[in-house]
């Protein structure tokens, strides 16, 4: 069956649309959690002095680790939710504007790097987005994209159990590969991260028991088997973080 791409969007749209400061606490408050965000975000490896802009960035949790980097840039943030857009701006001092990643509200080659993170599974033109991203590059520019792989068993998990999530199921390193080189980028370069993150379900705050990680004993234990994880085939991994550059 044909997905109906309107239908799509208004799930989205819907289930997205609200604060959630709770998951913004935990990714940058968060007893372990918030270090493997940090982690995670630093793939997008901007530059003293860039112009860096996160393209769907929720309540700011992205822009939080970012600012937290040993060098200075200048931050810049869309996303489509309204109350999203002002929550992020009040908790990171951000440049954040409500905007569309179809139709970005800056000039053609405005910015040095882009971060697209858990985007692309969730909007119905992937194609749209990632040349949209592209446009407002410099040339030279990087764009970063981290998204869930489906293949690892705590993803398909969560996308089977919540239905905005379903996009996760078809989440493939290569397909975004591709897409990006598709719209025109270079250089494309692939990484895997977190092999089984376990940590995101003991730990979760809503379906786990996030004090744990105060624990040193419990967080060394984490360390201890998500780095044995790593002997799991790289492509269970739980995220990819694919990289181009704008030509």
């Amino acid at each position: 069956m044909r997905r109906d791409p309107g239908e799509f969007s208004r799930r989205q749209k819907a289930y997205w649309q609200d604060v959630d400061e709770r998951h913004f606490r935990w990714q940058t408050e968060g007893p372990y959690i918030s270090a493997t965000e940090a982690a995670l975000v630093a793939r997008a490896q901007p530059r003293a002095g860039e112009r860096v802009l996160e393209i769907g960035c929720g309540e700011g949790a992205n822009l939080v680790h970012l600012r937290q980097s040993d060098v200075a840039f200048h931050l810049f943030a869309v996303d489509f939710s309204h109350a999203k857009a002002r929550f992020a701006r009040a908790a990171t001092a951000a440049h954040v504007a409500n905007a569309d990643a179809t139709r970005l509200p800056f000039r053609s080659g405005t910015f040095d790097a882009v971060l697209v993170r858990d985007l692309l599974h969730h909007v119905p033109d992937r194609r749209a987005v990632v040349s949209e991203a592209l446009r407002v590059l410099r040339s030279g520019g990087s764009i970063t994209v981290i998204e869930p792989n489906g293949r690892n068993p705590l993803i398909a998990s969560m996308a089977i159990t919540i239905p905005a999530e379903r996009g996760m199921l078809h989440s493939r390193m290569h397909r975004v590969a591709a897409e990006l080189q598709d719209a025109g980028a270079n250089g494309i370069e692939t990484a895997r991260e977190q092999p089984l993150p376990i940590s995101r379900l003991l730990l979760h705050y809503r379906l786990g028991v996030p004090g744990l990680g105060r624990s040193r004993w419990i967080a060394g234990l984490l360390r201890i088997a998500e780095r044995a994880a790593s002997i799991l085939p790289r492509s269970t991994w739980a995220y990819f973080v694919v990289r181009g550059f704008a030509p």
